[in-house]
């Protein structure tokens, strides 16, 4: 049936605003479309292209369901809703909308420092225009529609168009936390909904997203090889082969265990799953030689480092990973990038003290906050350049 012969509907939005008291910009829709009634989160669509428009502005990678997605709103300080509380229309078509009635905007603009309103497209800036805006004493910016039907606006064309967004917010700069808070942060994260299991994906997922753009910036399109290590810094590891694999990059995943035998949670469930879900193009390289590792290191433009985390503080690394970092510092000598998970391995999170063997990284992407040992001691000249991964929406938890 085509969608001019559809009967109206009327609709009830149903799905609440996004937003807390630290939200300074309101983004604002028409009515949520049907597939985002069934998912019961604004934007649902797959190939509407809000949270990869988003994604973009921040340099993250895209929010893979509505936890994350409220987490990347709130973290920017972003309050989402829509123009209408509710409305008959035709499907998904804003063209078609008759009775229309407005959400009452006092909700957030009553409890949140709300400094500039922006509508997704034509229609919402009009709705807004007409049954908002006297109300809130707030003009709204009308940005381009992120819909796959505005086919004109190709996704880095909306990115310029929606980057007065990111403008609008007062970025977050997270504190440098010692590792006794940071086991803290993360207890009290998942006491506030996000299981640990949860935030591994989510670094691993930052972790790949991170490799992934250090590996264009050198051309490089061969294996990326990364070194797991038994515990949950080795379960980014196996999160980060999985993303990439997926993304089209080969990896090679090197462990010097089976994942089955892993005994750290969630590190081996993550583990098994990438491991089940890899495809031809990579492969688990199970307790290699160290001839096998040097080769592995010796061909790879770009190798991560997920060996050991920030619970490490010895004067030395137990075989077999001590000759893994030998062989991955040697590879770097000769050409090899190397990215580090949380810190770089041999590395004191703490204290920045560096093993006898330790992990000299070009690029470390650290999880959630930075840690002191980062800078401090011999921090800095193993680190490289530090990224902080925002997995967490931590604001209201520091």
């Amino acid at each position: 049936m085509k969608d001019c012969a559809q009967p109206l509907q009327h609709i009830e939005h149903g799905i609440p605003p996004v937003f807390d008291e630290r939200s300074e910009a309101l983004v604002l829709g028409t009515m949520p479309s049907p597939k985002s009634r069934e998912v019961a989160f604004f934007y649902g669509h797959p190939q509407n292209r809000f949270w990869r428009v988003l994604a973009a502005l921040f340099d993250e990678p895209v929010p893979e369901d509505n936890a994350e997605r409220a987490d990347l709103l709130l973290r920017h300080h972003i309050a989402l809703w829509d123009v209408l509380e509710s409305c008959d229309i035709r499907g998904a078509s804003d063209a078609s909308i008759a009775n229309a009635r407005p959400n009452d905007l006092s909700r957030v603009l009553g409890k949140a420092p709300v400094r500039r309103v922006f509508c997704t497209g034509t229609a919402a800036g009009r709705y807004y225009g007409k049954l908002c805006e006297a109300a809130s004493g707030l003009p709204a910016e009308v940005l381009p529609s992120p819909s796959p039907a505005n086919a004109a606006w190709s996704l880095p064309r909306l990115v310029e168009a929606y980057r007065s967004v990111a403008e609008a917010v007062t970025p977050f700069t997270p504190p440098v936390l010692e590792v006794p808070q940071v086991v803290a942060l993360e207890q009290a994260i998942a006491e506030a909904g996000t299981p640990l299991d949860a935030l591994m994906r989510r670094a691993g997922r930052f972790l790949a997203f991170e490799a992934r753009k250090a590996l264009e910036g050198v051309g490089g399109a061969e294996e990326i090889v990364i070194l797991c290590g038994n515990g949950n810094n080795g379960g980014d590891g196996w999160v980060a082969g999985e993303y990439l694999d997926a993304w089209g990059v080969p990896v090679r995943l090197v462990t010097a265990i089976e994942p089955a035998a892993l005994t750290a949670e969630p590190a081996r469930a993550a583990a098994l799953r990438a491991t089940a879900s890899l495809s031809a193009r990579s492969q688990v390289v199970l307790a290699p030689t160290d001839a096998e590792v040097t080769a592995l290191l010796e061909a790879a433009p770009l190798a991560i480092d997920a060996l050991l985390g920030t619970g490490f503080a010895y004067d030395t690394v137990k075989a077999p990973f001590d000759d893994w970092i030998r062989a991955l510092n040697a590879a770097r000598e000769c050409g090899t990038l190397v990215v580090a998970a949380d810190v770089p391995s041999g590395l004191s999170a703490q204290t920045g003290r560096a093993a006898k063997d330790a992990v000299r990284a070009d690029l470390t992407v650290t999880m959630i906050v930075p840690k002191p040992g980062l800078a401090a001691g011999d921090g800095a000249a193993h680190s490289g350049r530090v990224v902080v991964a925002p997995i967490a929406y931590i604001e209201p938890l520091v």
